[in-house]
């Protein structure tokens, strides 16, 4: 059960990449081997350029064949599946293979079925927990893998648990450290609750706000989700078309817009998009909101992506960090 799984994370994920112009892959990716082979081309049999020990940063610079799971060794029933990427480390670039490099940012769920172990001793692990009606908080914690029993295979399989008594929100894996405490206004409400729409569609537009802990009285942004599109009726059915998921920054002037399509991008262009947020708040405490949207571009799952602030280049307001897939039944 738990290798059918495996092919179906790395089908669904080739197919992702097959149907985006531009998949998606963090810009910044830590190795997890204890050595890692850098190579002239995509390939294991490339000429060797150098080597990258467990721990070292890279730079991500492009993904051979638009991000093509492959398998390492084909001779080897048991060799990873992965991509070739190419990357830098300091003033060398080479092509890697991807399986043994993961993001300096990840966004975890416990109970979640781990399809490959993540690098615990490499990152700072984070909990959000709600602290009451109206707050939520992040707090550092150490996660450890469990297990679960599949209720079809009665199979035992890999799940991340953590040393706190509640359940978390989510858990977040950070290569640099992040202030914990006070992260943001939902506490125990949903985001319904929160005056916001969880599915988007066209039209909808509602504010998020990274919100303020008790003692704060500091005046933070506010940004705008507004959501464009319309839906013709083609035969019996309305098809969504120019759907764009937007933010606005209300304190700028002239108005700054952002399009968050582009990562949003459904597998089938000719399908409508599933896009819903989850939550909101300020998880990287630079006073500014952040995100986790989650969308169904492709048929083998789902896909829940963090967008923090603090991470945003000078023409955004939010920038994609890391993404957690969710398998299709």
């Amino acid at each position: 059960m738990k290798h059918f799984l495996t092919l179906l994370l790395i089908s669904s994920l080739y197919l992702s990449a097959l149907a985006q112009s531009t998949p998606y892959f963090p810009e910044e990716l830590i190795v997890t081997a204890d050595n890692l082979n850098m190579r002239s081309a995509p390939g294991k049999n490339a000429t060797k350029t150098g080597s990258l020990i467990k721990g070292t940063v890279v730079q991500f610079l492009e993904a051979w064949n638009n991000g093509e799971y492959v398998q390492l060794d084909t001779t080897d029933e048991n060799s990873p599946f992965g991509p070739w990427l190419k990357v830098r480390s300091g003033n060398k670039t080479g092509w890697v293979f991807g399986s043994y490099l993961t993001g300096t940012t990840g966004l975890y769920y416990e109970e979640a079925i781990l399809f490959e172990e993540p690098a615990t001793e490499l990152f700072n692990w984070y909990g959000v927990y709600p602290r009451d009606s109206f707050a939520d908080e992040l707090r550092a914690v150490k996660v450890t893998k469990g297990k679960v029993t599949d209720e079809f295979s009665g199979q035992e399989l890999d799940v991340l648990k953590t040393d706190q008594e509640d359940a978390s929100k989510f858990l977040i894996a950070s290569r640099i450290p992040l202030k914990t405490g006070y992260c943001g206004p939902m506490g125990y409400m949903d985001v319904e609750q929160a005056g916001c729409v969880s599915m988007l569609s066209p039209g909808t537009q509602f504010a998020v706000y990274p919100g303020n802990d008790v003692s704060d009285t500091l005046i933070k942004p506010a940004y705008g989700i507004a959501v464009t599109g319309c839906a013709e009726l083609e035969g019996m059915i309305a098809v969504i078309k120019n759907f764009n998921v937007n933010i606005l920054d209300y304190a700028t002037e002239p108005l700054m817009v952002q399009n968050l399509t582009s990562w949003l991008t459904p597998e089938n262009p000719e399908e409508a998009p599933i896009v819903e947020m989850l939550w909101f708040g300020d998880v990287d405490r630079d006073n500014k909101p952040d995100i986790i949207f989650q969308d169904c571009p492709y048929a083998g799952g789902c896909r829940s992506s963090l967008y923090l602030s603090s991470r945003a280049k000078s023409d955004e307001l939010l920038h994609k960090v890391c993404e957690h897939f969710w398998p299709g039944e």
